[in-house]
C-alpha cells in the first residue's frame, strides 16, 4: 500500500515502513510523511502481518511496486525479528538500504543495517542518507537470521 499523505512539492523517496508495533509503524510513517517522503506497508494498517500483501489477491507487494529504502521501527527492544519486521527479510535480501529505528537494543538486524536511529533520532534524515548511500550491510548473512536467529 501506498500512503498518499506525502507532502506536495520535492519528490520524495518511497519507503517500506515495518516494524514491533502498529502504533510505531504509524509514528514512522507519519514522520517520513511529514519530510515529504511515501511509506509503503507488507499489511494494512490494524491487519495481521500475515498474510501479506504479496499473498492477498487485489493487493500489490511493496517488492513489486518499488522502493529506495525501508524502515523498521522497533516500538519494543526484541532480539528476534517480530511478526510485523518480516519485510525486512525480504528488502534486505533484493538489495534494499535498511535503517532500524526506534528501540533498537537487542536488534536482530544489526550485521543489515545501514543505519540505525535512536528514539530521540530523524528517521526521514536517516532514510535519506541510506537510500543515497546504497545498500552496505551483508545481504548473504539474511538466510542466516531465518535459520539460526540470533539469541538474547
Amino acid at each position: 500500500m501506498v500512503d498518499d499523505t506525502a507532502t506536495s512539492g520535492a519528490v520524495g523517496l518511497r519507503v517500506l515502513v515495518v516494524g514491533t508495533d502498529e502504533w510505531a509503524i504509524e509514528q514512522g510513517a507519519g514522520s517520513l510523511a511529514a519530510a515529504g517522503h511515501r511509506s509503503l506497508r507488507c499489511h494494512e494498517p490494524g491487519e495481521p502481518a500475515f498474510p501479506c500483501n504479496a499473498l492477498i489477491a487485489g493487493r500489490t507487494c511493496p517488492l513489486d511496486a518499488g522502493f529506495d529504502v525501508i524502515v523498521t521501527v522497533r516500538g519494543r527492544p526484541a532480539a528476534q525479528p517480530a511478526p510485523g519486521e518480516f519485510g525486512v527479510v525480504c528488502a534486505v535480501r533484493t538489495g534494499h538500504p535498511l535503517v532500524v529505528a526506534g528501540l533498537t537494543m537487542g536488534n536482530p538486524f544489526r550485521p543489515w543495517a545501514d543505519h540505525t536511529v535512536t528514539s530521540d533520532g530523524d528517521i526521514a534524515t536517516a532514510c535519506e542518507e541510506a537510500a543515497s548511500a546504497g545498500r552496505s550491510g551483508d545481504v548473504d548473512q539474511v538466510v542466516d537470521l531465518v535459520d539460526h536467529p540470533t539469541t538474547a
